[in-house]
């Protein structure tokens, strides 16, 4: 009976249609004016042509935009620009098909202009692309363009993406000007990969160097988001504080990333007189703030808030259901949890994703349903990530179950990439069941595993941020810590 609640509803498969003729795909009638401009000679015009590519752009055919562009008998720069962007924005991610476009302008002699570069270098989006988004930068160099902030700006969000962190801070240090807009494509670079700490300082750097720059939201929405990952709750007070200063403290986005900074850093009550404040609170306000309590172990003041929420009008989306199934989670509130993931698709209209179900197997694995979060793992519609199984594989470990942890183990290694700490986990649960043999097997497996990244921490004190990592000696008092921890390890089998 319990079991057919938490069973994903899998739809049955519709029954296969009836043969039918195949007949040749053909092209889409063109819309009136672009026929009136084919027939009536007009599309010869470079500047009728150019402009017919750009509406053809605009409406994501990225097919038909390059059709027309063959049939350009004369592109101009205008028209180059165009589909140089359309091919670099394209969801399908060709970056050479937009540097084959660039290359094909500068054979016909056409000179690219200070927004050519910036639409090129759309199509760098990942580490793969590093060598084009170096080119585009030789290239640009050579022609003159290095001196542009737009360009060195978009340079600068390239090789973040590209992952090249040297090189984005480079250019940001090259830049004669540099605007609000310059230092916040900066932060939020940093902020984008993991560097938190960076992400402040440049803030801070920025309030310093140059009085005629005041941030703007995104900035202090990036700022707040980097201070949230460091969870430092004096930094959080200071932003809040500087936030008012410079009037932005009321704006929907800087509040909605207040409430969700004070909640990271421990300040649950600042977040909820934050949310308090607000005469008009949309989905992202209300969704930060049920999160919050969520994490702090407030499962039905949540639940509550999402009620109110409903009753206010506003629909939830995916993201608030994660929020509210966490909630559940943390408070375990199995029954509710169930209520609200059955309706989430039937009520709502909200198709649950994979982190819906993660949220439910935590839920299950919080409750010792080690069973029926399993079982509900195998009737996903989709297959479970590290995450989903590292949840029910902790709760093994607290439960000690070894049966359904083994079997865990043997599905990471089977469709995980990456184990994490899956087999710390498992020669723990031998221990509890006393099978040494089997513990120092696992954990010589785990010393083989290079691949689980080290971790890492940050504490704040006395205003600043330390950072440590695993086998780190870089801090300054990297010897007396480790002295320190090795004296409280003393006293602590003294103690025992």
């Amino acid at each position: 009976m319990v079991m057919g609640l938490l069973q994903p509803h899998l739809p049955t498969p519709p029954s296969p249609p009836p043969p039918r003729l195949l007949l040749p795909t053909l092209p889409p009638p063109p819309p009136p004016l672009l026929a009136y401009a084919l027939v009536s000679g007009l599309f010869r015009n470079p500047f009728v042509s150019s402009r017919i590519l750009l509406l053809a752009s605009s409406a994501s055919d990225l097919s038909f935009s390059r059709l027309l562009f063959t049939h350009i008998p004369k592109p101009n720069l205008f028209s180059y620009n165009t589909i140089i962007r359309a091919l670099a924005e394209s969801p399908e991610h060709h970056p050479g098909a937009a540097f084959e476009v660039y290359d094909e302008m500068l054979q016909r002699g056409a000179r690219p202009d200070k927004y050519t570069f910036p639409f090129l270098l759309k199509a760098c989006r990942c580490p793969l692309d590093l060598h084009l988004c170096k080119s585009a930068h030789t290239h640009l160099l050579v022609l003159g363009f290095d001196i542009d902030p737009f360009v060195q700006t978009e340079l600068m969000n390239m090789y973040f993406l590209c992952g090249s962190l040297h090189d984005a801070r480079r250019v940001f240090d090259e830049m004669s000007v540099r605007d609000v807009v310059v230092w916040t494509a900066m932060i939020s670079g940093l902020c984008s990969n993991g560097l938190y700490r960076n992400a402040l300082e440049v803030f801070i750097e920025m309030r310093g160097s140059d009085p005629g720059v005041d941030p703007n939201v995104a900035t202090m929405v990036s700022t707040m988001s980097a201070c949230a990952n460091l969870g430092s709750l004096e930094h959080a007070k200071c932003l809040h504080a500087y936030a008012e200063k410079v009037g932005v403290e009321r704006n929907a986005f800087v509040r909605k990333s207040l409430i969700d900074l004070y909640a990271k850093c421990g300040g649950i009550i600042l977040a909820t007189q934050v949310f308090n404040k607000m005469n008009e609170r949309d989905l992202l306000s209300w969704t930060a703030m049920i999160s919050g309590l969520a994490s702090h172990g407030f499962g039905k003041e949540a639940l509550k808030l999402f009620s109110n929420m409903i009753k206010a009008g506003t629909s939830p989306d995916s993201t608030t259901f994660i929020a509210v199934l966490s909630a559940c989670s943390h408070a375990g509130l199995v029954d509710e949890a169930i209520t609200i993931f059955g309706s989430m698709e039937k009520v709502y209209n909200v198709t649950p994703e994979i982190k819906h179900y993660g949220c439910m197997v935590d839920l299950f694995s919080r409750a010792g349903l080690l069973s029926h979060a399993y079982e509900f793992i195998a009737n996903m519609p989709f297959e479970p990530n590290l995450t989903i199984l590292g949840a029910l594989l902790s709760a093994c470990r607290v439960h000690k179950n070894l049966e359904i942890g083994e079997l865990v183990v043997k599905k990471i290694e089977s469709i995980c990439r990456h184990k994490g700490g899956a087999n710390v986990l498992l020669s723990n649960i031998y221990a509890d069941q006393c099978q040494w043999h089997e513990v120092a097997a696992v954990r010589e497996r785990a010393r083989r595993d290079a691949s689980k990244p080290p971790g890492q921490s940050w504490i704040g004190v006395n205003g600043c941020v330390h950072e440590f990592m695993v086998k780190d000696r870089s801090h300054p008092l990297s010897v007396e810590l480790h002295l320190l921890l090795d004296g409280l390890g003393k006293l602590m089998e003294e103690l025992i």
